[in-house]
């Protein structure tokens, strides 16, 4: 029995002691000086935190509501939940090859000049993907260099785009170079009854993303003789400074088209609704205007069909459940064209139908290519 007692004896001492202490302490003294931060660490796998932080960034600038009168990212935001980068994009295709141009995460990568990995968690193309807004306290572009495209036409050198802002766009509107064994390049010159390409990809195209060649006039297959020209878009001096933004990210009021939808056109309240404001900057058209100009989409969506109607007829290419195109081949049942140049209708067919605009990027362009190829097939 003494010995809880000298427990309890030892215990009431401990308290009495910490609540002398107590009673002694002094009010807190000054804070000391800060530390030296040093220099920043090695970047981590992180994209983020690779990218780092710019002194001195407001962050009510952008993340408060109440005060976002200088860069409208709310509203900015709005219109990009409305565009194809937000809901077409197919941000699921995030491996090493797709990510770059699929993904926000690939994109930084890549422009970062790191090694794309891929990223199983991923997001579309987004505001970080243009912009870095952390690390620069503003939002400009992160690149404006000019960008190579590869020529998936035998003989026919790589293209370099160079359209002021339109070049970060153009990172990703270029074709994917096609390859050999199952993608071979047509070749224009192989004109011989005996020349034969052998096709085993029903993607035998270049990809989808040529808008930027078909803006300047390039990537088609081009066939021998023939000359082909540009319309006034390729030159203008208007879009060779602002590329792709001074059409498809012009504002007006109560327009929901444009600015980060990027879209020309769209459905609003039941109706059409297009944005030419764009189209009217000086130097370039004047009113009346509409997407459609003296009926030149209309044209191209019909040289469109017709060429499709041959190649189906030739059982070249085949017409998918949602609407789309591909190639009638595989591996096992390979697709063989003679003379092998006549493969260049195919291509051109995939070229126009790819690039989305039906005249508005090249008109004078994209209806020759058509013409010839339409020519050739009903030579």
């Amino acid at each position: 029995m003494k010995k809880p007692k000298n427990l309890l004896g030892l215990f009431v001492a401990a308290i009495l002691l910490v609540s002398m202490f107590a009673a002694c302490e002094g009010p807190e003294g000054p804070a000391g000086p800060k530390g030296d931060p040093g220099e920043q660490g090695e970047p981590g796998d992180n994209v983020v935190n690779w990218e780092g932080f710019k002194e001195g960034i407001k962050c009510a600038d952008c993340h408060n509501p109440d005060v976002d009168t200088l860069y409208f990212v709310w509203g900015i935001r709005t219109q990009w939940s409305q565009s194809k980068h937000a809901n077409g994009g197919a941000y699921f295709e995030n491996s090493t090859t797709c990510g770059p141009c699929h993904t926000t995460e690939g994109f930084v990568e890549a422009d970062l000049g790191r090694t794309p990995t891929a990223h199983p968690i991923s997001s579309p193309i987004g505001c970080f993907a243009c912009h870095s807004p952390h690390s620069r306290a503003d939002f400009s572009l992160r690149t404006v260099e000019p960008v190579t495209m590869v020529s998936n036409v035998v003989g026919v050198d790589n293209f370099v785009f160079d359209y002021g802002k339109g070049n970060l766009c153009a990172n990703c509107h270029k074709p994917r170079e096609m390859t050999l064994p199952n993608s071979p390049k047509p070749d224009p010159t192989k004109t011989a009854e005996t020349d034969t390409i052998v096709i085993k990809s029903s993607r035998w195209y270049s990809h989808y993303g040529v808008q930027g060649q078909m803006l300047g006039g390039e990537g088609g297959f081009e066939f021998q003789g023939e000359v082909y020209g540009n319309s006034p878009h390729t030159g203008s001096s208007v879009i060779q400074d602002e590329g792709c933004v001074i059409c498809h990210m012009a504002v007006e009021e109560r327009n929901p088209a444009g600015g980060h939808t990027m879209k020309l056109k769209v459905e609003s309240e039941g109706e059409e609704v297009e944005m030419i404001a764009g189209c009217l900057t000086s130097g370039c058209h004047s009113e009346p205007f509409e997407l459609d100009y003296d009926g030149k989409q209309t044209i191209i969506h019909g040289l469109v069909d017709s060429l499709a109607t041959l190649l189906l007829d030739r059982n070249w290419i085949k017409q998918n459940e949602d609407g789309s195109y591909s190639v009638k081949a595989s591996t096992s049942a390979p697709l063989k064209i003679a003379p092998e140049y006549l493969s260049g209708a195919m291509f051109n067919f995939f070229f126009v139908e790819h690039d989305l605009s039906f005249g508005s990027h090249n008109y004078d362009y994209a209806k020759k290519l058509l013409e010839d190829s339409i020519a050739k097939l009903t030579e």
